[in-house]
């Protein structure tokens, strides 16, 4: 993982799921690599898809709350980094739920994939997640 750019801050979200119930955590950094938010959520009965993208909807729902400008967004899920940024077709499952997350990031934000490896700290909150009720 690496610390945003000085003033702003970064949100990593990963969604999981296990027989076919769906959690979602993620963590809000600064630049000094200081967390600001974190958080996990059960979701329900879904697929791996919708655990990812309603991990994500939550990080920007929780950030808009807060005032909260994100400059950067980062998951380890390639298929939904793709279709958030218009280069897949999302299936209708998770359609609206990015639709609702464009309208939640700033529009000067860039979402970007990562390697498991860097989203290690989201990744053990959306485990946490199946804890959650």
């Amino acid at each position: 993982w690496q610390v945003p750019l000085y003033g702003s801050l970064k949100l990593n979200t990963d969604g999981s799921c296990i027989d076919n119930v769906c959690a979602g955590g993620g963590v809000v950094r600064d630049h000094t690599g200081m967390i600001i938010l974190a958080f996990s959520s059960s979701f329900g009965i879904g697929n791996s898809a919708e655990a990812e993208a309603k991990a994500m909807h939550l990080g920007l729902r929780l950030c808009s709350e807060r005032g909260m400008s994100i400059s950067f967004m980062e998951l380890d899920s390639l298929f939904l980094v793709n279709c958030f940024n218009d280069l897949w077709d999302p299936p209708w499952a998770i359609e609206c739920i990015l639709r609702d997350c464009k309208n939640l990031i700033p529009s000067h934000a860039s979402v970007s994939h990562v390697f498991r490896e860097a989203n290690g700290l989201a990744d053990r909150l959306a485990a946490h997640g199946h804890t959650c009720q």
